[in-house]
């Protein structure tokens, strides 16, 4: 009983450590990430005068990066919330969603979704460093002054005289990748390997992929926006849509297969192979009809073979008697 109670202690103690020494990384990662994009330099590149691609006017965010982390959060809490609920809706047991192994494995599943969340941003914020891509706003934001002589030939040479804000000016250098359509893409590709996994309903067969089809829609109009607005190139939001599509899978693959287990898994196989709906918020245990028409002898059948010889036994008996008592004579008494 000790050594049980002592190896608790330690499995506790060991989850612990390995908790604390993650959130430590975690932050130890994120601080860089958040550096790179309040304070990040983009490399200076230069254009061409008559660059028609950098020369469209500024126009404000349809969704702006603070909207569509907020949004792109809210959204995500709502979608573990909303499988669920339909888990629960789809219980044959009629049971609230209550495990702990149920409530473990949202938690787990949305801690992955931070780190992939982490690495997909530091991605982004080092490539848009590196590159310096203008936006295709340039011109409008910076309002470049250079000598004009060098036209038609390539500028390395100029000084920004627009009135926007430093910020402003620095984020027209960060046009490769796009930030807004790598973000959007991880959400939508992250959970619909999340609904695809987790979801396990009966009464229908379409809302699972109308699901998964409604985040990509979503992600796929943002990364538009991003060029309506004159933010992005049309290759600034492809390489954002595939990095973030790249992200998802590899934090699912690397990570989220080895961290994020349960018996939910096992439950679902199980209910399979006995040809039943699955039911990931309850583990009840139904008897197959052929179980439930056999009933259970009140006698064990050890006592039923005993109480059989023993009157197989008298009855024999009885059958002997009877055979002497007719052999026997009869004989008339004499007065």
């Amino acid at each position: 009983m000790e050594k049980n109670s002592a190896g608790g202690r330690d499995s506790r103690r060991r989850i612990t450590v390995q908790i604390i020494v993650d959130v430590i990384i975690w932050l130890a990662v994120s601080l860089p990430v958040l550096y790179l994009f309040l304070y990040g330099k983009p490399y200076q590149t230069g254009f061409f005068c008559d660059d028609e691609t950098l020369s469209y006017p500024s126009r404000p965010d349809t969704v702006s990066t603070p909207v569509l982390v907020a949004a792109g959060f809210s959204l995500s809490v709502l979608l573990v919330v909303l499988v669920e609920v339909l888990n629960c809706l789809d219980n044959k047991c009629r049971r609230p969603c209550q495990r702990a192994s149920d409530i473990l494995y949202c938690m787990k599943s949305y801690c992955v979704f931070l780190i992939g969340f982490l690495i997909q941003e530091l991605v982004v914020d080092v490539v848009k460093n590196k590159m310096g891509v203008l936006r295709p706003n340039f011109f409008d934001v910076c309002k470049p002054q250079f000598n004009r002589t060098l036209c038609p030939g390539h500028i390395r040479e100029y000084t920004c005289m627009g009135t926007d804000t430093d910020k402003e000016l620095r984020s027209s250098r960060q046009s490769f990748p796009s930030g807004h359509s790598a973000l959007s893409m991880y959400i939508a590709a992250y959970f619909c390997i999340y609904i695809q996994t987790r979801l396990w309903i009966r009464f229908s067969r379409l809302l699972k992929f109308f699901l998964q089809f409604g985040l990509v829609l979503i992600a796929i109009l943002c990364g538009l926006g991003r060029i309506k607005d004159n933010k992005h190139h049309p290759y600034d939001v492809i390489t954002g849509f595939i990095l973030g599509i790249t992200v998802a899978v590899f934090v699912h693959v690397m990570i989220g297969m080895k961290i994020v287990k349960t018996s939910v898994n096992k439950d679902r196989t199980t209910l399979q192979m006995l040809d039943k709906s699955p039911d990931c918020c309850c583990t009840c245990e139904q008897t197959s009809d052929l179980e439930q028409q056999t009933p259970s002898p009140l006698l064990q059948n050890e006592y039923l073979q005993e109480t059989g010889r023993n009157s197989s036994s008298a009855k024999l008996v009885m059958l002997q008697n009877d055979e002497r008592n007719m052999l026997v004579p009869v004989t008339s008494e004499i007065i």
